[in-house]
């Protein structure tokens, strides 16, 4: 009887030593995966730090003697807010007036943006066409660009936002480009009105990273994002790939998709115009909840993608800032936390360089502790749940 407690002991001290085995094995393991997951992440930031510097900035010449027609297509849903600057700043664009055209299409708007509109219209010398959206797909605004491109008497389509301010050498830069390069499909720079308080900055830090990592991709020739507040493409071409069919059943992408179309049949025709001189500049969203809703519809679209690279840049974004939730349980990685989070740094400042928007930057070590939530947060609830958009509601 005697021997059943030293049984009891050794039986229990096996036991331990068993789980604190398997214990120190699974932590091995953990650090080792989430080390190579944080290797991954910020080698890919270096690549596209790389190619955003590997591609060439554009710089406008002083004579130009030729000059591309542009079709200029606009859908708006109750901007009565935004038109005066939008409209404003269309109208001093440094271009012939007889060489561009403006169609804005409603899409049944509820307040004054038709009326005003209208008014503007008498006092500008530059064609402003409003008509009315035709809908035909789950997606309003790609309805809405259709309907405008059938309009549209120019070949050349350049598509931007109804809260946006276009720059004045805008079509300059984009006439030159086409010509130079012989372009099919042409995205642009687009970055926030600067606004003071911390979500304004926020807003601007995250945005500026996305347009780095879009540059960044150009650079590379893995092309896989773009903003249709800022693009332009081939009105011929457009019709030749079907516009958006196959992608209309969903609400966003109207502009990644319709890249993606490009980038399959004509690689070599698609090009980015890297220059603060042709930067859009678009407003911020005025709350939290505006802004997560208006995330939740970019992202969405993610689950779509058929790029390679779109897809591997989307996973190892969500999972490197997903693994950040577990540094203080593996304090091993805090080195590669903090590499991990000087590359992002470094993709912003040069975005943030080009656009001569460093005065920002003093945000990003606070941005940087909330943005992995941030993320998290809108990649899987914009793959599992709805969203809402100028007084509508989307599904995935």
């Amino acid at each position: 009887p005697g021997s059943i407690p030293k049984m009891i002991f050794s039986d229990f001290k096996r036991y331990f030593f068993y789980i604190f085995e398997a214990t120190t094995k699974l932590n091995i393991i953990s650090v080792i995966l989430l080390s190579a997951l944080l290797i991954l992440y910020t080698l890919l930031i270096a690549f596209l730090c790389f190619g955003f510097k590997r591609l060439k900035t554009d710089k406008l010449k002083s004579a130009l003697t030729h000059h591309t027609s542009f079709s200029i297509i606009i859908p708006f849903r109750n901007e009565v807010e935004n038109l005066n600057t939008l409209l404003e700043s269309l109208s001093s664009l440094n271009y012939p007036k007889s060489h561009f055209e403006i169609i804005l299409i409603d899409d049944a708007s509820t307040d004054a943006s038709v009326a005003f509109i209208e008014a503007f219209q008498q006092q500008t010398k530059v064609s402003i066409i409003v008509i009315e959206n035709e809908r035909f797909s789950a997606s309003p605004k790609k309805d809405a660009l259709t309907k405008g491109i059938s309009r549209a008497q120019f070949e050349w389509i350049i598509t931007t936002d109804a809260d946006c301010k276009v720059p004045d050498l805008w079509l300059q830069h984009f006439d030159q480009k086409i010509r130079a390069e012989d372009s099919k499909f042409i995205a642009g720079p687009v970055s926030f009105f600067a606004s003071a308080g911390f979500l304004n900055r926020f807003q601007q830090l995250d945005f500026l990273s996305l347009q780095g990592a879009t540059i960044g991709s150009f650079g590379l020739q893995q092309a896989f994002m773009c903003n249709g507040a800022n693009l332009a493409f081939s009105k011929t071409e457009f019709l030749r790939l079907n516009g958006y069919a196959q992608t209309d059943h969903l609400a966003s992408g109207d502009d990644v998709f319709l890249m993606q179309k490009f980038i399959k049949e004509i690689p070599e025709k698609i090009h980015y115009l890297k220059t603060s001189e042709a930067l859009v500049r678009t407003q911020t969203q005025p709350n939290w909840k505006s802004l997560t809703e208006q995330r939740k519809r970019w992202a969405a679209k993610a689950s779509v993608y058929t790029s390679w690279f779109a897809i591997l840049t989307s996973l190892l974004v969500l999972l490197g800032n997903a693994s950040l939730f577990l540094v203080i349980f593996y304090p091993e990685i805090w080195l590669l936390v903090l590499l991990k989070i000087a590359g992002d740094f470094l993709l912003i400042w040069q975005t943030a360089s080009l656009f001569n928007q460093k005065k920002g930057l003093i945000y990003f070590p606070l941005v940087a502790v909330i943005y992995p939530i941030f993320t998290v947060y809108i990649a899987l609830a914009s793959q599992f749940g709805k969203f809402e958009w100028k007084g509508r509601v989307f599904k995935k």
